[in-house]
């Protein structure tokens, strides 16, 4: 029976070993912007997920399932002051499970936004990042805030690539005192298993409609074609990665190489030192500087402003 199937394939197998975090695509097909440790580790996960036993599988989500049981915080609120929390891999909602949602991040940021009793809004970023699919929008409704009211970012301790990418759309962005920031780019792969499928006595045969709805399958390597498209999705993403950096952080996009690297991460002091944050806060400090009076009197600024605005329309 012809299938019709997006072009990256098939569900992760298994769950990632029954229990970590679910993928409706391999990790090594989908557009990256993530901490490239935590990236191997989600995509070895995943590859072993389709290669062990049944059984072996259902035993691995056995042992780790009291490891799996913490729940991600929802927002919380400090007086007028929005607490998000940014935590683990970033996805578009159904895409995985175990992180936050770029959804929910855009809806959370631009509810807080129109909230009038909403003084000022904390993201608590822990996160080594995620998908590249749902950043930009979630980054724009953070950008976009920052006109109405004050919004700040806090490594807590760490925000890595595409969280790094929503950060630096605040109108602050902090690190904790031990905290790490950076990880600037964008990946994507693929894994060719016909070596492993000859070893096990298998062969693969795959049909379509046409070249491109087979484009990267697995079951070959990979041709020049396919890695020169791959290639060009990589290199389109990276730049919206730079121009939305540069955007946040009021500098030319030829300087965000530079000021914020291309892959590396750094120590909350050396990011500072080089301009990527604006100091080093923990995430109690940046909440009670929103309290202030200074605060409540910019607020009551930018509201006046977007009536005056508004009257003008």
């Amino acid at each position: 029976m012809p299938v019709v199937f997006n072009r990256c394939w098939r569900k992760a197998s298994a769950s990632f070993a029954r229990g970590n975090p679910e993928m409706d695509v391999p990790a090594h097909a989908a557009l990256w912007a993530m901490h490239r440790h935590a990236l191997m580790s989600l995509a070895v996960r995943q590859q072993l997920a389709t290669m062990l036993p049944e059984t072996l599988l259902q035993l691995a989500g056995a042992v780790g399932a009291s490891a799996r049981a913490t729940a991600i915080p929802g927002a919380t609120r400090h007086g007028t002051v929005l607490i998000l929390p940014i935590v683990g891999v970033l996805a578009p909602a159904g895409m995985m499970t175990g992180g936050t949602t770029y959804d929910a991040i855009e809806s959370q940021v631009r509810n807080g936004a129109a909230d009038r009793q909403i003084t000022a809004i904390v993201l608590d970023v822990r996160s080594p990042g995620g998908m590249v699919w749902g950043c930009a929008e979630a980054a724009d409704a953070i950008y976009e805030t920052r006109a109405i009211k004050p919004i700040v970012a806090v490594a807590s301790p760490y925000s890595f690539s595409a969280a790094h990418w929503l950060a630096t759309q605040a109108g602050s962005y902090f690190a904790t005192k031990s905290g790490e920031v950076g990880s600037v780019g964008v990946r994507s792969g693929h894994v060719d298993m016909s070596g492993f499928e000859g070893k096990i006595g298998v062969r693969t045969t795959v049909i379509a409609s046409s070249p491109e709805k087979i484009a990267a399958h697995p079951y070959a390597p990979l041709s020049d074609e396919d890695r020169a498209q791959i290639q060009a999705s990589v290199d389109e993403q990276s730049g919206a990665f730079v121009r939305a950096i540069a955007r946040g952080r009021n500098m030319r996009a030829e300087a965000v190489h530079t000021v914020h690297g291309s892959g590396a991460t750094f120590s909350a002091r050396r990011a500072q030192i080089a301009g990527a944050i604006d100091g080093i806060a923990s995430l109690r400090d940046a909440v009670s500087s929103c309290t202030g009076s200074r605060s409540r009197s910019a607020l009551m600024r930018r509201q006046a402003e977007a009536m005056e605005q508004s009257l003008k329309l």
